[in-house]
């Protein structure tokens, strides 16, 4: 297993996947090098089972679960106002919009839509059973919309 190849595969999906769960930047980059630091430690453990990048997003969950133990999610405040592009004030509203949710919705969404994994995969991560990761996202998606149109 060729870990620097599989480091420059996922990284920047597993920095994504931790800046729009935790919402900030440098704590992002943190959990992302600590998720790579687990993987060089548990690489000879890893027999297949599943594919390496459902691996690398079990070892990411992992460290988020560890880091709310450590220090519970804050409400998020929103990010300031200012006179924006329409991207841009639509993407700051689709940010608050996912800070508000529950962390387990928010990262059902983040998995699946954000980062791209199948609903399959994120189930695996996140150690439930499809059907239970399929209605957790169903829901996810219906506060996210009730929230986002509340917003605006």
């Amino acid at each position: 297993m060729d870990l620097e190849q599989i480091f420059r595969a996922h990284q920047k999906e597993i920095f994504v996947y931790f800046l729009r769960t935790v919402g900030d930047r440098h704590r992002a980059e943190d959990l992302a090098q600590e998720t790579f630091a687990r993987a060089c430690g548990s690489a000879l453990r890893f027999r297949g089972d599943s594919s390496v990048r459902t691996w690398m997003f079990s070892i990411a969950r992992r460290v988020l679960v560890d880091h709310y133990r450590r220090r519970p999610p804050e409400v998020s405040s929103s990010p300031p106002e200012a006179s924006r592009s329409t991207d841009e004030a639509t993407r700051l509203d689709v940010e608050r919009t996912l800070a508000a949710l529950p962390i387990a919705l928010r990262e059902a969404i983040v998995l699946c839509d954000v980062v791209g994994l199948s609903p399959s995969e994120a189930a695996e991560t996140t150690s439930l059973t499809a059907n239970a990761f399929r209605v957790r996202l169903h829901r996810a998606r219906k506060q996210f919309r009730e929230v986002y149109g509340d917003e605006r």
